[in-house]
């Protein structure tokens, strides 16, 4: 009988595997204790959408805690631990109040910060409701999101203002979806550029736009809020690079579609801005914003979207591509998406049965950097990408870039300058020299084809 081992070299061996390492421990476990959801619990991080919330309580899971969110008479949110602290009964029973909530079984009533303010079915006097307090957590409202801090209240950092939020000509459309997998797995796919070749264009037919199926170059590095990817395609005269965000924790800003056929630089319009929070270690939601623009044809802009308004046609937006599991499993079979790459990695994908290539150095790096935001708060300090004294939005970096490019000699030259065009790009986005009016006359000194 042959040897097992944990990485197989011959046809027909799966018999010959052993059982490698299961998942990490240090980033899948979400709960209070573990590394990664103390580390998350330091940041703001979404927990409903503003229109889930209406006149009854909303029952939540986030992070492993059972909690409850309500809006009371005075519109003030409350996010309280679920059991009331009396005799455990779920306060998704409870009745909104004026101020605050009560419990359903025995009337005592909780405000918004979980002080106790009255408990009715005891003797007049008694000091119960003020020995103890419920479990409670702040909250903030903003662009129809809700957002919780789950962490120690004396490290409550500031609420993070980051310019995509507030960049001007568009509106925020709210999206939440739910997948029954660990948060890593659905997070990292946005550092995964090579998949968008092959799941969304070559293999299942063309899900945005054909320009996609060109195999990228592609690099990342790590910018001031994370990390980002960047990514050029030669596609026909031009060269198009993407580059997405990933803010540290679990914030993606994905950019818009584009086909490569008209120049735009340091685009910015019709993305998408999300955080994939942890609902336990099996279950996830993808909580965040679609950018619908209201300012098309972009003003000395020729990108796709900028094109297909003139001809009076609908531009596909990053979102228009099913990523759920709402199709049937035969649909999702023959034309999968994202979601259903993610989900079938596991309940927790196991790291220990990957074999990462030259394509998951961004896969890699995220996590690199997780584990450096994780050590920083085993120190007891700020992990990167915490915000204090925040006085102007914070810089981004995810954009589209589509120039006019001869091409090279041989394809080994014309991959030599996609790589060039890339650093050039990049080199002044990261520099902020883009930002503004900045793009309209930029230029990318090149190497001669």
């Amino acid at each position: 009988m042959a040897q097992r081992a944990s990485v197989l070299t011959q046809p027909y061996r799966a018999y010959d595997r052993v059982e490698r390492g299961g998942f990490d421990e240090e980033l899948a476990r979400v709960g209070r204790g573990s590394p990664c959801g103390e580390y998350l619990r330091r940041f703001w991080q979404p927990v409903a959408l503003s229109s889930e919330i209406k006149d009854l309580p909303v029952a939540l899971r986030i992070m492993g805690e059972d909690l409850v969110l309500f809006r009371d008479g005075r519109g003030r949110l409350g996010l309280l631990e679920k059991a009331c602290p009396h005799r455990g009964t779920s306060l998704e029973y409870g009745k909104v109040q004026e101020r605050g909530i009560r419990c359903c079984y025995h009337g005592w009533h909780f405000d918004v910060d979980g002080t106790i303010l009255d408990t009715p079915g005891e003797p007049a006097g008694s000091p119960i409701k003020d020995r103890i307090c419920h479990g409670a957590y702040p909250t903030h409202e903003y662009e129809g999101i809700v957002f919780a801090y789950m962490g120690p209240e004396d490290q409550k950092p500031d609420f993070p203002i980051y310019d995509l939020f507030v960049r001007p000509g568009k509106r925020l459309v709210t999206a939440k979806v739910h997948s029954p997998c660990n948060w890593l797995q659905i997070r990292e796919n946005e550092m995964d550029p090579v998949h968008i070749t092959f799941l969304h264009t070559r293999l299942f037919g063309v899900q945005f736009q054909p320009v996609y199926g060109a195999l990228p170059t592609m690099e990342w590095c790590e910018t001031p809020v994370g990390m980002m990817y960047v990514t050029v395609r030669r596609w026909g005269d031009y060269l198009y690079l993407r580059s997405n965000d990933m803010i540290l924790p679990n914030i993606a800003r994905v950019a818009g579609i584009e086909d490569g056929e008209g120049e735009t630089v340091f685009d910015r319009r019709g993305g998408t801005t999300n955080w994939v929070v942890p609902v336990d270690d099996t279950n996830s939601l993808t909580i965040g914003w679609d950018d619908v623009e209201e300012q098309l044809p972009g003003d000395g802009r020729d990108g796709y979207m900028d094109r297909m308004t003139r001809a009076g046609k609908n531009f596909i937006g990053p979102f228009d591509v099913g990523q759920t599991g709402e199709p049937t499993y035969e649909q999702r079979q023959r034309a999968p998406g994202d979601w259903d790459a993610w989900v079938s990695q596991g309940k927790v994908a196991r790291h220990g049965w990957e074999n990462l290539a030259e394509s998951d150095r961004g896969v890699s790096m995220y996590r690199k950097l997780l584990r450096r935001g994780i050590l920083a708060v085993r120190r007891g300090e700020d992990p990167p990408g915490i915000v204090r004294g925040q006085t102007a939005p914070l810089p981004t970096y995810s954009n589209n870039t589509v120039k006019r490019v001869a091409r090279g000699a041989t394809d080994e030259a014309d991959r030599a300058l996609s790589l060039a065009f890339g650093r050039a790009v990049n080199e002044k986005v990261l520099s902020g020299a883009l930002r503004g009016e900045g793009w309209r006359n930029a230029m990318f000194p090149l190497p001669r084809p």
